[in-house]
């Protein structure tokens, strides 16, 4: 059996398509050889590495994310921050407006380990290592640490500091690493979840819409000059309109937009194991 190598891509919200993707490894009973990711990439990939299901994944998003206690829904429909302490928890810092300590909590109740070395499925996590303004690769140590780093998000989540280094979200330097496991696999399935459509919605934006938007905008020029020098096997280009990047509470959208791909990669899966 070839190595089939999947790399999940950043992109807020949309991100949580990268669980209909991993249904159809499942659902041929296979299983990636490597993962890589970044962003909420990251955070979904390693939720499957250590060993949970679609199924559980979907249960906890759908628990989480629908709960009429989570008020991180209303953060688009008031565009409070402040709304949303419950799960983010304010930060008094001036590096970021949240923590993020609530929510990854949460994820540590569900997760199967801690650590990358007890991990179903081996897998590299992207952070942007602040000080030395370089990408960095997190293949060993603490788990959730480096999922948190992954998803450090400027100005929203405050860095994560570890050893030396001053960690923020991955999508700034590698929004969709797939280059990062080339060399480990025979075959490699990149998941790109970024938005590219235009917005419906022209009225003029407000701060936070223009940071999130200018954070996308830079991430689609990083990942087209990376595909002008190499591609993966296969790219799923998930270009889901109209969800911004945290409007989460919009997940049955996102998973209906995510099937067609899905699709897809169950086709060139099934060509692959039929090769052998």
């Amino acid at each position: 059996m070839k190595k089939i190598g999947l790399s999940l891509g950043a992109g807020g919200a949309r991100g949580l398509a990268h669980i209909i993707i991993l249904e159809a490894f499942e659902e041929l009973n296979i299983k990636p050889h490597i993962i890589s990711g970044s962003s909420i990439g990251a955070l979904v990939g390693a939720a499957y590495a250590s060993g949970l299901t679609t199924i559980d994944m979907k249960e906890s998003v759908e628990g989480l994310i629908l709960s009429k206690n989570f008020k991180f829904t209303e953060f688009y429909k008031k565009y409070d921050v402040f709304k949303i302490i419950d799960m983010l928890d304010l930060s008094m810092s001036t590096t970021g407006f949240f923590k993020g300590n609530k929510f990854i909590s949460f994820y540590k109740k569900k997760m199967k380990t801690y650590k990358f070395s007890n991990l179903e499925i081996p897998i590299k996590i992207v952070a942007t290592e602040y000080w030395n303004k370089k990408e960095h690769h997190f293949t060993s140590g603490n788990l959730i640490d480096a999922v948190r780093a992954s998803y450090a998000l400027p100005t929203l989540f405050t860095p994560m500091k570890l050893g030396a280094g001053l960690y923020m979200d991955g999508g700034m330097v590698n929004p969709l690493p797939y280059d990062i496991i080339q060399d480990e696999c025979d075959y490699v399935v990149a998941v790109d979840v970024s938005s590219k459509k235009g917005i419906s919605n022209k009225q003029i934006p407000n701060a936070l819409d223009s940071l999130f938007a200018s954070f996308q905008i830079m991430q689609n020029s990083i990942l087209t000059q990376k595909l002008k020098l190499s591609k993966p096997n296969l790219l799923l280009e998930i270009d889901i309109k109209d969800v911004r990047m945290f409007e989460f509470n919009k997940v049955k959208k996102i998973w209906k937009e995510a099937e067609k791909q899905k699709e897809i990669l169950k086709k060139e899966l099934k060509k692959i194991i039929d090769s052998n």
